[in-house]
C-alpha cells in the first residue's frame, strides 16, 4: 500500500505541477479533467436507496453525467476564458442558472427514484462546488497583475524601459511595460534576490504570472497542513474532532495542520514574488489550515452515507478524485478570492 502511495505520488505531482507552470491549455485539460471525474464520483456517492426505485431494484436509476460533467467544464473554461474576476463571476452565476434549469428539467422528466430533493441537492451541487473550485484555479492560474514593483508608467522620467527577455508584447505598453529591476524600498518581503541572486530572482519572476505563484503557494500549503495534521494527529492526538463522521480526525491533529500551514505559505511567500508582508503570508496559512479539514469532513461525511470508504480506485493506495481533491476545493476558492483581491 505504501509503495502505490508513493509511486502514484512520484508520478502525479511532476504532471500537476508542469500543468501549472506551463497553464493553458495544458492546466484547463487537467482540471476538465479532473472535473468529471470528481462529478461521476459525486455522483456514485449517492445512497443506494435514493438511486433506483422502490418498485424495480435491478433498475439502475444514476444520475446524468452528461449534465453534471458539462456543467463543470463549462465552468473551467470560464475560468481560462474570463480576463478580469468580474468577468469570471458573471460568467459562474450565468453558467450555474442555465444547469440549475436544465436539472430541473430533468428531475421533472426522468428521476423515478426515491428523495427527489436529495438527488436534486447532489445533481446540482456536485458540479457547482467541484466545478467551481477547479474553475477558480484555472482563473487563478491566469491572473497576471503584477505587484507595483514591477509596473512603471512609461512617461515616468528616468531611462527608457525595456521588457525583460521571455516577456511578449500584451498589448498593454502604452501604458505600461514592466521593470526590469527589484526596487528595496518596495513594500512586502521577498528573499530570494538575497538568496539566489538578483538576476536570477528577476529572470524567475518575469518568466511566469503572478497568479502560477498564488496557485503553487495555495496547492503546496494546502498539502503541507495535511501532512501536518497527518503526523500531529498520530503522534499526539487524544480529542476526536468529529468522531460520528471522521473517526480519526482529531483537534490537536487540526492544530498541527494550521502550524504546518502557517510554516509553509511563509516560507514560500518570502520566496515568491508576491512581495507581501510576512503577517500576510502567515494569515493565508492560518486561513488554508483552518478551510482544508472542512472539505475533508465533507467527503469523509458523504462517503459515510454511501457506505464506501474511498470515493473511487482511479489513484492505487490514494483512492478515488475526491479523496485527493477533499482538502483542496474550498482552499482554492478562498486562494482566489484572495489573489484576486490583493492583486491590482
Amino acid at each position: 500500500m505504501l509503495f502505490h502511495r508513493v509511486l502514484t505520488a512520484l508520478v502525479g505531482v511532476p504532471v500537476v505541477l508542469a500543468c501549472i507552470w506551463f497553464g493553458p491549455p495544458w492546466i484547463t485539460i487537467l482540471t476538465a479533467v479532473a472535473a468529471v471525474i470528481g462529478v461521476r464520483e459525486a455522483y456514485r456517492l449517492l445512497p443506494t436507496g435514493d438511486q433506483t426505485s422502490e418498485d424495480d431494484q435491478s433498475e439502475d436509476v444514476r444520475l446524468p453525467l452528461l449534465l453534471g460533467g458539462t456543467w463543470a467544464v463549462a465552468l473551467v473554461l470560464a475560468g481560462e476564458l474570463a480576463e478580469r474576476p468580474q468577468d469570471f463571476g458573471w460568467a459562474v452565476l450565468g453558467i450555474c442558472a442555465a444547469g440549475v434549469v436544465v436539472a430541473g428539467l430533468w428531475m421533472i422528466a426522468a428521476w423515478h427514484g426515491r428523495r427527489p430533493i436529495a438527488a436534486a441537492s447532489y445533481l446540482v451541487m456536485s458540479p457547482v462546488y467541484i466545478g467551481g473550485a477547479l474553475a477558480s484555479a484555472v482563473a487563478l492560474r491566469g491572473i497576471d497583475g503584477l505587484p507595483s514593483l514591477w509596473r512603471k508608467k512609461v512617461d515616468d522620467p528616468g531611462p527608457p524601459l525595456s521588457t525583460p527577455p521571455g516577456i511578449e508584447d500584451d498589448g498593454l505598453g502604452e501604458a505600461f511595460e514592466r521593470v526590469y529591476q527589484v526596487p528595496a524600498d518596495d513594500g512586502g518581503v521577498w528573499l530570494l534576490p538575497d538568496i539566489a541572486g538578483s538576476d536570477f530572482a528577476r529572470e524567475l519572476a518575469a518568466f511566469t504570472e503572478t497568479g502560477c505563484w498564488w496557485l503553487i503557494l495555495g496547492i503546496l500549503t494546502v498539502y503541507a497542513a495535511d501532512s501536518g495534521a497527518y503526523a500531529v494527529g498520530r503522534l499526539f492526538g487524544r480529542h476526536r474532532m468529529a468522531p460520528s463522521i471522521s473517526p480519526g480526525k482529531t483537534w490537536e491533529g487540526t492544530a498541527g495542520g494550521i502550524l504546518f500551514a502557517v510554516i509553509a505559505a511563509v516560507a514560500l511567500g518570502v520566496l515568491f514574488p508576491l512581495k507581501m508582508e510576512i503577517w500576510q503570508v502567515a494569515a493565508i496559512g492560518v486561513i488554508l489550515g483552518a478551510i482544508s479539514p472542512m472539505g475533508d469532513l465533507l467527503e469523509s461525511k458523504l462517503k459515510r452515507l454511501a457506505d464506501v470508504k474511498d470515493s473511487g480506485s482511479l489513484f492505487p493506495g490514494h483512492g478515488g478524485m475526491l479523496d485527493r481533491l477533499d482538502s483542496l476545493l474550498p482552499s482554492l476558492i478562498i486562494v482566489y478570492i484572495l489573489a484576486a483581491v490583493s492583486t491590482p
